[in-house]
């Protein structure tokens, strides 16, 4: 029996089962060699049309942002016509092959594309003779992201299994495309940790907030891949947004109407960023009514655009955005990496400001610090000449003191002689009063010297007593003059302490701040 089905086989040609066996060996083995996303698509088009004799075959993916099926690849010709058609639709969910596809979750047969009225392509493919079609879904983490449609130049009556065959391959493709899918995001996150170690090594040296905000611009935009980007800072006299700096190229245009705009609160990109104090992504510029920017983006070619806050002290200072030429779609773990960066700018920033704000207090420490010196080393000074000075009234002093002990001898010697002169006029008296009226006029001289003698004796006691009180005040003087050089020489050397002390104390803060 088994060589009878096989010499069957042989004049018959290859059974059902045996090319749906073949187009699976070939789809495999297509998207085996297939090294990325796109060489994986065009492989499993190009092996499921050579191996089911379709004529044309075109995948489309689901775009997140309009949330409608976009043409990405094909393979095979129908016409020139229908290729333009192709490229030019767009599918929502349940209209056309594909959006019957996406909205049933299963393959889709027609054995008459231009039978299906809400298809664009359907009058296109009845001028130029395209039959039937057939579409399956392709599926990542269960959700449809995209579609593979055929087309035959004849009707088709598939049977259910060649169906399942088809709806194999699509779980093949599926599988193989989330498999470069994976291995796309674990190199997008190399990526962003790549770039946001990048930031960060760059940041920790830098000493400059004008040099760290270009390093971030310049480091963000080349490592995450945008084409443009920008700095606006906080005015907070006109409560605006205005532009700073700039990295990359986006157009002379572009760059032109950034250069003039400015943003309030919640206006524009920028603005929205400002006042939700959180990152804020478009997939279209040219689609943000609000946005000064949007007219020009759209003729430059500008599409997605993303804008971070730059919080330094807990204040938004600023914001920062970049741009592409390309409709992208921002992952979460692309997001969590932009706001990582820009966590680190506002940290550098912060950090660079502290650094800044301890330098001038050092400076003016140091300043203050030597002005002190300064009056310190002229208090010394002025106690020094204090120092000589009481020296010098001490000396002065001193010499009083000796004069006055001279005066004091000298009007010693003065009472003596009035004692004697005194003692020589009582004798003269008594003489005289032995001689009688002939002593007489004798005696009224030694009366009148006895009476001055008196008398200076009694003016040298006057001066003994003074002499003795000016003795006296002296050695106080010359006692309290000893004490004021005792504290002068104390405060001296308390004075060369603190100098010394000061001294060190500028050393050691201009280290501090070098």
């Amino acid at each position: 029996m088994f060589a009878s089905r096989t010499a069957r086989s042989e004049v018959l040609g290859p059974t059902e089962a045996e090319l749906d066996i073949e187009a699976v060996t070939a789809v495999v083995t297509a998207l085996a060699a297939a090294t990325d996303t796109r060489s994986a698509v065009v492989a499993a088009l190009t092996a499921v049309r050579d191996a089911f004799g379709y004529a044309y075959g075109s995948h489309w993916t689901v775009d997140p942002v309009d949330q409608t099926l976009h043409f990405s690849s094909e393979s095979g010709s129908v016409s020139d016509e229908f290729a333009q058609v192709t490229a030019t639709a767009t599918f929502a969910r349940g209209v056309g092959l594909s959006g019957r596809a996406w909205s049933t979750r299963d393959l889709v047969f027609t054995s008459n594309l231009g039978e299906v009225k809400d298809c664009v392509r359907a009058p296109v493919a009845q001028r130029v003779g395209v039959r039937s079609g057939i579409c399956f879904p392709l599926f990542a983490d269960g959700q449809v992201t995209g579609t593979m449609d055929f087309f035959c130049m004849k009707e088709l009556t598939p049977s259910p299994r060649r169906l399942s065959t088809l709806r194999c391959v699509g779980t093949l493709v599926s599988q193989s495309l989330a498999r470069f899918a994976a291995v796309e995001a674990d190199r997008k996150t190399a990526q962003d940790v790549a770039a946001v170690t990048s930031v960060l090594q760059q940041l920790t040296t830098t000493t400059d907030a004008d040099a760290a905000l270009r390093i971030a611009l310049d480091t963000i935009r080349s490592g995450f891949g945008w084409i443009y980007g920008s700095f606006w800072r906080v005015d907070p006299s006109a409560n605006v947004l205005r532009f700073e700096r700039e990295s990359g190229d986006a157009g002379p245009e572009f760059r032109a109407v950034t250069l003039s705009a400015t943003f309030a609160p919640g206006v524009g990109l920028s603005g929205r960023t400002w006042r939700n104090k959180d990152l804020f992504f478009v997939p279209d510029l040219g689609e943000m009514t609000d946005c000064v920017r949007a007219p020009v983006a759209q003729k430059a070619g500008v599409k997605s655009g993303v804008c971070l806050p730059i919080v330094v002290g807990g204040e938004i200072i600023g914001t920062m955005d970049f741009f592409a030429t390309w409709t992208m779609v921002l992952s979460p773990g692309r997001e969590a990496a932009l706001r990582n960066t820009a966590y680190l700018l506002g940290q550098a920033l912060d950090r660079i400001a502290s650094t800044e704000r301890l330098s001038t207090a050092g400076q003016e420490l140091v300043i203050s610090i030597e002005e002190v010196e300064r009056n310190v080393l002229s208090a010394t000074n002025v106690a020094s000449e204090g120092r000589t000075l009481a020296d010098e009234a001490n000396r002065v002093v001193a010499q009083l003191g000796e004069s006055s002990q001279q005066v004091g001898q000298v009007a010693h010697t003065i009472g003596s002689i009035a004692a004697q002169t005194n003692l020589l006029a009582l004798n003269a008296t008594i003489e005289a009063a032995r001689a009688g009226e002939a002593g007489r006029g004798f005696a009224v001289v030694a009366n009148e010297v006895k009476e001055l003698a008196r008398e200076t004796a009694v003016a040298t006691t006057d001066v003994n007593a003074k002499i003795n009180a000016i003795q006296e005040q002296v050695e106080a003087v010359v006692s309290s003059l000893a004490s004021i050089g005792t504290v002068i020489e104390t405060i001296n050397e308390t004075q060369a302490v603190i100098g010394g002390v000061l001294t060190e104390q500028v050393a050691v803060t201009r280290a501090i701040l070098a």
